[in-house]
C-alpha cells in the first residue's frame, strides 16, 4: 500500500472508485444471497400476496442470523489477515 502514495492523483482516485465500485457490487451480492436464501427457505406456498406471521417471522431470524454469520466471518477473517500480516513482518525482520 505504501506504492499508492507514488502515483499520480487521477490514478489514485481510479483506484478508490474501482475499490468502492467493487464494495458495492460485494454487497448487493450478500443482499441478494441472504434475500434468496431466505425466501426459499421460508416462502413455501403463495396462499396470499403478503407474507404470513410465519413467514415474516422466518425471515427475520434467517435474516438476522446470515447478517450475524456474515459479520462473524468478516472478524474471523481481519483477525486471520492480521495473524498473517504479523508473521511476514516477523520473517521479513528474522523474529520467529
Amino acid at each position: 500500500m505504501e506504492n499508492i502514495q507514488n502515483l499520480p492523483k487521477h490514478q489514485v482516485a481510479q483506484l478508490e472508485q474501482h475499490l468502492v465500485n467493487h464494495q458495492v457490487k460485494d454487497s448487493l451480492g450478500m443482499y441478494m444471497d441472504l434475500v434468496e436464501r431466505c425466501f426459499d427457505t421460508c416462502v413455501t406456498s403463495f396462499r396470499s400476496k403478503n407474507l404470513d406471521r410465519y413467514e415474516t417471522s422466518c425471515m427475520e431470524k434467517c435474516s438476522e442470523r446470515y447478517i450475524k454469520t456474515a459479520n462473524r466471518t468478516g472478524l474471523r477473517f481481519q483477525e486471520h489477515q492480521a495473524l498473517q500480516m504479523k508473521k511476514a513482518q516477523n520473517a521479513a525482520s528474522g523474529v520467529k
